[in-house]
């Protein structure tokens, strides 16, 4: 197999370097390569697994244990800056295209997506650098830096663009037949608050599941491999009468 490692095996690697005692500089040396390579190389978190096996090699480790434990390592969601959440709510269509390069979508692509003029691909991009979101490079890439599970405010900044995307996910969702990776579930029943409580922590722990797995399989994929998949989940208490009041009355 020879495609890119995934962030959390650099973590990992980087934790082992300082237990070994050693610098990037004293693993450049061990590899044929330069200290600004090696920095490169976990500042970008890509390399190819021949080269995975000489960092393992030189740090005395095996790849099947630096895998493993980069598999459990958590997915730690994270906000965005408050001011960079207003700086994104005041223009969507930069919001959006932070979404898509997220998603590995090509510059050329969101390009022809969204009908953008010649060099108005590149304003926007300079835009989410200095955001802190991306990093532009010369060969016209765009590479996003910011790379936690986004966690957005409730009510904050971007609450209805997120919402708005939330509910088209949903309506989408009820409006296609299920198929064996995608399914519409819904139910009302009355039941004690305790029992809501249990169910609550059911639904969580499959969040948490989901997470895990997808990190698992970015971890041996490469992007052309995966495809996204989105949960997404209401639960709570109901009052049938108030929701069709609101309803007839829009």
């Amino acid at each position: 197999m020879d495609g890119n490692i995934r962030g959390d095996t650099f973590a990992v690697l980087k934790r082992t370097l300082r237990a070994r005692g050693m610098t990037y500089a004293d693993l450049g040396r061990e590899l044929g390569l330069s200290e600004p390579s090696v920095k490169r190389i976990f500042a970008q978190k890509d390399t190819k697994i021949s080269r995975l096996f000489d960092i393992c090699a030189v740090l005395d480790v095996p790849f099947s244990d630096i895998v493993a434990r980069a598999a459990r390592t958590k997915d730690t969601p994270a906000y965005l800056p408050l001011e960079t959440e207003r700086a994104l709510a005041a223009d969507p269509l930069l919001f959006y295209m932070f979404i898509l390069l997220r998603e590995t979508i090509s510059p050329v692509e969101i390009e022809r997506r969204f009908n953008l003029a010649k060099g108005e691909l590149f304003q926007m991009g300079m835009r989410l650098e200095r955001l802190d979101l991306v990093e532009m490079r010369e060969n016209g890439a765009i590479k996003v830096t910011f790379s936690p599970t986004l966690l957005f405010r409730r009510h904050g900044p971007l609450h209805k663009i997120v919402r708005r995307l939330n509910l088209t996910f949903m309506m989408r969702t009820i409006d296609t037949p299920d198929t064996n990776t995608k399914a519409f579930v819904t139910l009302s029943r009355q039941m004690l608050p305790d029992t809501a409580s249990e169910i609550r922590k059911d639904l969580m722990a499959l969040h948490e599941k989901i997470a895990t797995l997808a990190r698992q399989d970015q971890l041996v994929a490469d992007d052309a491999d995966l495809e996204t998949f989105k949960f997404g989940a209401g639960f709570g208490p109901v009052s049938f009468p108030e929701m069709i009041d609101a309803l007839t009355e829009d």
